[in-house]
C-alpha cells in the first residue's frame, strides 16, 4: 500500500504515544479520519468544534500531547477559544486541517470566489492561528510535509504550546517519504543554568524562611521527580501555583498548602523571605503580591530567570531544574516538616457551597482526577485535598467557563484516574453537549454541577452585597434558565443521574457513582446566596 501524507502525520503522531484523534470531520480533512485505522489511534467525534478543541487540551496535559481536527474557517475559529488557553498555560495540541487547495485559492485570487468556509483571505485560519500557537504553516505539496510536520510536533514538544498545520486538501493521500530518525524534541541549554542554579542555592541556604513554588511547567515538561529531589536536597518547604496542583503529592513532607493570591496565601509563603518561582505561568490576581514582593522573589519561566529585581537570563527549565539538584546536592539537607493534612467536617444538615467541596474532599483518592472549572467555587477547589500526583486539571489561568466538561472528554482518554468534573451551572450549560460524548465512547466520567440558578461569580465579583441581603436581587443578566439537569442528560445518553440537597446525599450520590461504570450527573443544589469557604 502507499504511503500518504495522512500516513505521515499519524505515524508521527503516534511515535509520540498519541492515540487518540478529536475532533468534528469536515470534507476537507476527511481523508486523515479514513487514515487512523492503520495507525491503531481512535478517532473520537465530539459535538462540537469548541469541544473537540477542550478535549485535545484535556488529552495533552495529561498524556503529554494531543491532535485535534475540525473544519477550516467555521471550525477552526469556533475552537480558538479552547487553543488560546492551550497556548497561555502550555498545553501542547497539534492542530491538523485540511486547508484549500490551488483551485480554491485562484478562484479566489482571480475570480473572487470563495471557497468553503472562506473568510475571503487566503491564509485567514493561518492568520488567526498564528496567534494562539506557536508555529502555523500550510503544506501545499507532499513533498513538504515531513519537514512541516517534524517541525509542527518538535516545536509543540519543546515549547509546550499549540501549533497549526494546515493540509492542501488535494494532496492527502498523494505519495509521501515515511519518516526517518526523529526531530528534537529538547531544548538547548543556555549554558547559564551551572552559575544561575549556584547563585539560586546561595540565596535558600542563606534564607531564614526559604519557599519553593511548583509550576505549570514542572508538570509539562516532566520534572516532578526532579522537584522532589531538589525539595529533599535543600531541605525545603513548598507550595504550588494552582495549574500546577498535584504535580507533587500534597501528602509528600514540606507541603504548605495551594498559593492563590489573594483567597490563599499559606502562612509560610507570606512569611517567606525568599520564595523561588519555579517554571510558574501567574494569572492577574497573583499581581500584587508579586509586585510588593518583587524583592524576595526569583522566577524561572519561559526560558528566563529573573533574580529578585535584576534582568532576565536565558535558561532552560530542564537544565536549570538538574543543575539545582546537583548544586543543592553538595550540603546535607535540612530535616523537611511534615506536610498540611487538613480533615474534612462531618456531612450534616442542607447542602451548602461549602459543604460541596467537604463532601467531595473526603471522597477524594488516587482513583479520581479532580477537573474544576472557573467559577464561585474555584478557590475552594484549588484547596481540595488530592490525593497523589496528577489528580487535578484546571484551567485556572485562561478562566473560560466550560473549560473542564469538555477537558474532561479528553483527559478520560488521557489519564489513568478518573474524572470528577465540578462546575457551576452556568459554566456547565456552555458545553453540557459533552455529556453525550461521554455517553457515546462509554467514559466514566462523574459530572458533578453545583445548582445555583445564576453566574454567582459574576454576580459576586459585580455586586458581592447581593449574597449579604436578603432582599437584594441579582443582577438581570446574571440569572440563568433553569434547567432539568437530570431530564438533560438523560437525553444525552447519561442514564445514571442524581440530584441532591443534602451533604448526606451528596456523600451517597459521589459513592453511588464510584461504584457505576457509567457516565454520572450529580446535581448539586444550593441556595443563590450561599458562598463557598475560599473567595476569589
Amino acid at each position: 500500500m502507499p504511503f500518504t501524507v495522512a500516513d505521515y502525520i499519524l505515524k508521527r503522531l503516534r511515535q509520540h504515544q498519541v492515540d487518540t484523534l478529536f475532533g468534528v470531520p469536515a470534507a476537507y480533512g476527511a481523508a486523515l479520519f479514513d487514515a487512523v485505522g492503520a495507525h491503531d489511534i481512535r478517532p473520537v467525534v465530539t459535538t462540537t468544534d469548541l469541544e473537540a478543541g477542550y478535549a485535545a487540551d484535556g488529552y495533552a496535559r495529561t498524556k503529554g500531547l494531543g491532535v485535534v481536527s475540525v473544519a477550516n474557517g467555521v471550525g477552526v475559529l469556533s475552537m480558538i477559544n479552547a487553543i488560546a488557553g492551550a497556548y497561555v498555560e502550555r498545553s501542547p495540541v497539534v492542530i491538523v486541517n485540511g486547508g484549500p487547495n490551488a483551485a480554491n485559492l485562484t478562484n479566489l485570487k482571480e475570480l473572487d470566489v470563495l471557497f468553503s468556509h472562506s473568510l475571503g483571505r487566503p491564509d485567514g485560519d493561518l492568520s488567526a492561528y498564528r496567534l494562539v500557537t506557536a508555529s502555523a504553516a500550510r503544506a501545499e505539496r507532499a513533498a513538504d510535509v515531513p519537514a512541516l510536520v517534524d517541525d509542527a510536533i518538535s516545536t509543540a514538544i519543546r515549547k509546550k504550546r499549540p501549533v497549526y498545520l494546515e493540509i492542501n486538501r488535494a494532496i492527502w493521500t498523494d505519495d509521501c517519504t515515511p519518516p526517518a530518525g526523529a526531530p528534537p524534541v529538547a531544548n538547548p541549554a543556555a549554558g547559564t543554568e551551572e552559575q544561575l542554579a549556584t547563585t539560586i542555592v546561595e540565596l535558600i541556604r542563606s534564607a531564614a524562611q526559604p519557599v519553593l513554588l511548583a509550576g505549570l511547567e514542572i508538570h509539562r515538561y516532566g520534572l516532578a521527580d526532579t522537584m522532589a529531589d531538589l525539595i529533599t536536597k535543600l531541605g525545603i518547604r513548598w507550595s504550588a501555583q494552582v495549574p500546577a496542583k498535584s504535580v507533587l503529592s500534597e501528602e509528600d513532607d514540606g507541603w504548605v498548602g495551594i498559593f492563590a493570591p489573594p483567597s490563599s496565601v499559606p502562612a509560610a509563603v507570606q512569611q517567606a523571605d525568599l520564595i523561588v518561582m519555579l517554571g510558574c505561568v501567574f494569572p492577574s490576581s497573583y499581581a500584587s503580591f508579586i509586585r510588593n514582593r518583587a524583592d524576595d522573589i526569583v522566577t524561572a519561566y519561559d526560558g528566563k530567570v529573573k533574580i529578585k529585581n535584576g534582568m532576565k537570563q536565558d535558561a532552560d527549565i530542564v537544565a536549570l531544574m538538574t543543575a539545582l539538584v546537583a548544586e543543592a546536592a553538595k550540603q546535607a539537607p535540612q530535616p523537611i516538616p511534615a506536610a498540611v493534612d487538613p480533615v474534612p467536617p462531618p456531612a450534616t444538615g442542607p447542602l451548602t457551597y461549602s459543604q460541596v467541596f467537604d463532601r467531595v474532599g473526603a471522597t477524594l483518592d488516587d482513583s479520581w482526577l479532580a477537573i474544576p472549572d472557573t467559577f464561585l467555587g474555584g478557590a475552594s477547589a484549588a484547596n481540595l485535598p488530592v490525593k497523589g500526583r496528577d489528580g487535578y486539571l484546571s484551567g485556572a489561568v485562561w478562566a473560560s467557563i466550560g473549560h473542564s466538561v469538555a477537558a474532561a472528554v479528553g483527559a478520560s482518554f488521557g489519564s489513568r484516574r478518573r474524572p470528577l468534573v465540578i462546575c457551576g451551572d452556568g459554566g456547565f450549560q456552555t458545553t453540557a453537549q459533552a455529556l453525550s460524548t461521554f455517553a457515546h465512547y462509554c467514559r466514566n466520567a462523574v459530572v458533578l454541577v453545583i445548582d445555583n440558578g445564576i453566574f454567582g461569580l459574576e454576580q459576586y465579583i459585580i455586586d458581592s452585597d447581593y449574597y449579604d441581603d436578603p432582599n437584594a436581587e441579582p443582577k438581570p443578566y446574571v440569572v440563568l434558565n433553569p434547567w432539568d439537569f437530570a431530564r438533560f442528560a438523560q437525553g444525552m445518553g447519561v442514564r445514571d443521574t442524581r440530584s441532591v440537597d443534602t451533604a448526606a446525599e451528596l456523600d451517597r450520590a459521589l459513592a453511588e457513582a464510584k461504584e457505576s461504570a457509567a457516565p454520572s450527573l450529580i446535581v448539586a443544589k444550593v441556595s443563590p446566596r450561599s458562598l463557598p469557604a475560599q473567595l476569589p
